[in-house]
């Protein structure tokens, strides 16, 4: 057997695993996701491995959703914050939570300092937090990505006293404060729960004999280096992400193209473009934090196979609960799933599934039979209608794909494709929904484990070359260093191209095909006294997400 790739998706309800080698699915798992995520892991690696030789297996990928549902149920360590801005913007507005404190000391947009840092407030602070017993901290300033003394002078005084500290610089390059301050809190606060889980897994690896390295799926579909994830968060959404790399391996989507990703809890709704994926603008939003983690365009709806029915007015609601499994599977609640296995589209307990839809008959003046169809159409539906929002939403906002700003672009697709348990039983009346053709194709049901088998590593830096200060930046890969006034925008291109090179290869194995681009640039003169006195060149340099392969048609 050639090398394989493997994949594990650990999605609300099931847990799935494929194992891939020369554009085939030579092995596939579905297992019960269980409270502690973990374990359902671990079985799908046992149960994948009793398939396939562990030395064949050239890299492990994880999707999981251990961060999301951290920061959705509030479950995040408790965790500390000093931040700086100077004047001209309150930091307190942004603050988390009150284990945030504000510092006096401030970097100018250029990267000068203006006010040093008040080093005897941040002591105060910080024994003021490890009273309290908290023992991860993060650490923002305004400006930070053009200087970062003063959260690296922070670090300094934190020292050993904290088990983690989170520096706002290094999780992105680019401005945004309040995104920066969010995205740093995230960080400090999931790194022990990611810390557990990576150890488990690298365990359990070793125990079952499998020496690849791990990787982890991020939220805009990029793979990296378990041991290398500087931000945990980053790994939160990557579900989603899974599902719209998944539709792209199983799929051409050369067309524009709804993806639907139907699971037991949710639907996720993206959508392609000329064969790529958007991409949020500015940075993903996760429960109630905007952040600044380079994210996917998707978005979730409370319904799927295993959610709740009811009656609400004499209207079926699908969801947005979901109260255990179905009512067919020994669960006690109707669901959407209950009607397919019902009606013959779904393996499961007909006479279960005819109890527990009955009632809800019953409400509508309907047969069994009939319910279940009104049911999947009212799943349907409920589908069509969060897609409709989707594009609604896309053609309202600047629209980015993962390389370049749309402008002027139609965003009217021409086909969906569905992924997921449920998908090829829900096609016909999705299509019926949507009004548009749509496609399943095989192995819809391990969509997500594909994607996250076949994701290659990805990153990007930001670069800001200010040749009249003297000063060069590219903070993802901690560079600050003098630059002569004579410096270059080829030199700075250069410059990042290296930087963007190298973080790859520390993060994962570089894919031959993937090529670092531009993916934004600004040059300008600096004008002091009539004359020009040096250049600033912004240059956004990026190796965009992709895949190692593709499944044969």
């Amino acid at each position: 057997m050639s090398p394989v790739y493997m994949g594990i998706d650990v999605g609300g309800t099931h847990t799935d695993g494929v194992a891939i080698a020369d554009g085939r699915i030579v092995h596939k798992v579905k297992v019960q996701t269980t409270p502690d995520l973990r374990e359902c892991t671990v079985d799908a690696l046992r149960d994948l491995l009793d398939e396939v030789p562990p030395t064949l297996i050239t890299r492990v990928v994880i999707s999981t959703t251990l961060v999301t549902n951290a920061i959705v149920a509030g479950e995040l360590e408790p965790t500390g914050m000093v931040l700086t801005a100077g004047p001209g913007m309150n930091p307190n507005a942004f603050a988390p939570d009150s284990n945030c404190a504000v510092a006096k000391g401030s970097v100018d947009h250029r990267g000068r300092e203006i006010a040093p840092l008040d080093e005897e407030a941040v002591d105060e602070h910080l024994a003021c937090l490890r009273a309290k017993g908290v023992r991860v901290l993060a650490t923002v300033g305004k400006f930070s990505v053009r200087n970062p003394v003063h959260e690296q002078r922070v670090a300094e005084i934190a020292g050993p006293d904290f088990d983690h500290v989170v520096k706002g610089h290094c999780l992105s390059g680019s401005l945004n404060f309040p995104r920066r301050i969010a995205t740093a809190y995230l960080a400090a606060g999931s790194w022990r729960q990611q810390a557990v889980f990576v150890r488990a897994m690298s365990d359990a690896m070793r125990r079952f004999g499998l020496f690849a390295p791990l990787y982890l799926l991020r939220a805009d579909g990029g793979t990296q280096l378990a041991s290398s994830v500087k931000n945990p968060a980053e790994t939160a959404l990557s579900g989603p992400a899974a599902s719209i790399m998944g539709a792209a391996a199983l799929d051409d989507l050369s067309e524009d193209t709804l993806t639907l990703d139907v699971g037991g809890t949710t639907t996720d709704v993206s959508l392609f473009l000329g064969g790529v994926p958007l991409l949020e603008a500015r940075g993903a939003t996760i429960g109630t934090f905007r952040t600044q983690i380079r994210s996917l365009y998707t978005r979730s709806i409370g319904a799927g196979g295993d959610s709740l029915v009811t009656v609400e007015g004499g209207r079926l609601k699908i969801g947005p609960r979901r109260l255990g499994r179905p009512a067919s599977l020994g669960g006690t609640h109707p669901t959407p799933t209950d009607a397919l296995v019902l009606l013959g589209r779904a393996l499961g307990d007909r006479v279960k599934a005819a109890h527990a839809l009955r009632p809800i008959g019953e409400a509508l003046g309907l047969s069994v039979e009939a319910t279940g169809r009104s049911i999947l159409r009212a799943l349907a539906e409920a589908v069509a209608g969060a897609a409709r929002e989707f594009l609604e939403e896309v053609r309202s906002r600047p629209v980015y794909t993962i390389h370049e700003v749309l402008e002027g672009h139609p965003l009217i697709p021409r086909r969906a494709v569905a992924v997921g348990g449920p998908a090829r039983a829900i096609a016909p009346y999705l299509e019926e929904a949507l009004d548009l053709p749509v496609q399943v194709p095989d192995h819809f049901d391990v969509a997500n484990a594909v994607g996250a088998a076949l994701s290659r590593v990805n990153l990007e830096v930001n670069l800001l070359a200010d040749s009249a200060a003297g000063h060069l930046a590219i903070p993802e890969v901690g560079v600050f260093r003098p630059i002569p006034a004579t410096f270059t925008f080829a030199e700075a291109k250069r410059e990042a191209e290296r930087a963007l090179l190298d973080l790859v290869r520390e993060k994962g194995l570089l894919d031959p095909g993937a090529v670092a681009e531009v993916a934004e640039q600004e040059s300008f003169n600096v004008v002091e006294g009539f004359a020009t006195v040096g250049s600033i060149h912004r240059i956004r340099m990026q190796i965009r997400p992709g895949l190692v392969g593709k499944i044969a048609a």
